[in-house]
C-alpha cells in the first residue's frame, strides 16, 4: 500500500469517528441518553486516533515530504491551520466532558433533573457536532489532495518508502500496533451501542 493510500484509508476509519459523534450529539441534543464513559470514549479516539496517529503521520512525514513538489505548499498550509481547529475543538469538548464529569459526580440526584442535565450537555453536543462536520469537511478536502498527489505521481518509490517506514515511527510514538487494535476495538465497541441504532 503506498503511503497516499494509507492515508486514504485512516479517513474511512475517522469517517467512521464522524459518524459517532454525530449520532452521539443527536442523541443529546433529543433527550437521549448516552452513557458518559462513550462520550469519553469519543474523546479519547479523537485524541489517539485522529490527531496523534493520522494527523502526526500527515505533519511530521507527508506534508514535509510534498509541500515543496507541484505547488502544494499552499494546500498544506491549509490543512495544517485546519489540524488546529480540530484540536481546539477537541479540546472543547474534553473540557466540556470533565464539566459534566465533576457535576454528575457531585450531585447525581440534581444532574438527573432534565433541565440541568440538558444545560451541561449541550456543549458537549455542540462540540461533537463541530467535530464532525470538521471531520465530514477536512477528510474530503485532503482525499482531493491526495488523489491529486496520486495522478500527478510527485512521490518516488523511495519517498513513499520513507515514509511509510515513517508511519511505523508514528504508530510506535501512540502505542503501537496494539493500541492501534484496540481504538479500532472500541470504534467497533462503539458502533454496536443501542445508542447508535
Amino acid at each position: 500500500m503506498s503511503s497516499t493510500k494509507n492515508l486514504k484509508n485512516d479517513h474511512i476509519t475517522i469517517r467512521r469517528v464522524r459518524n459517532i459523534a454525530q449520532k452521539c450529539s443527536d442523541n443529546l441534543y433529543s433527550n437521549k441518553e448516552v452513557p458518559l464513559e462513550h462520550i469519553e470514549i469519543i474523546s479519547v479516539i479523537i485524541e489517539e486516533f485522529v490527531d496523534d496517529f493520522h494527523h502526526g503521520k500527515e505533519e511530521k512525514a507527508y506534508f514535509p515530504e510534498t509541500k515543496e513538489k507541484d505547488a502544494f505548499a499552499e494546500d498544506i498550509r491549509k490543512f495544517l491551520i485546519e489540524h488546529e481547529l480540530g484540536r481546539r475543538i477537541a479540546n472543547m469538548l474534553r473540557r466540556e466532558i470533565t464539566v459534566l464529569k465533576e457535576n454528575y459526580s457531585k450531585d447525581k440526584n440534581k444532574m438527573l433533573q432534565n433541565n440541568y442535565k440538558n444545560k451541561l450537555e449541550e456543549p458537549v453536543a455542540r462540540f461533537l457536532k463541530s467535530y464532525a462536520v470538521f471531520i465530514d469537511d477536512h477528510t474530503g478536502k485532503e482525499d482531493k489532495f491526495f488523489d491529486l498527489v496520486e495522478s500527478s505521481k510527485s512521490l518516488s518509490l523511495d519517498e513513499d518508502k520513507r515514509l511509510l517506514e515513517h508511519y511505523e515511527v508514528c504508530k510506535n510514538q501512540v502505542g503501537g500496533e496494539t493500541r492501534i487494535q484496540q481504538m479500532l476495538k472500541l470504534i467497533d465497541y462503539l458502533e454496536e451501542q443501542d445508542w447508535m441504532k
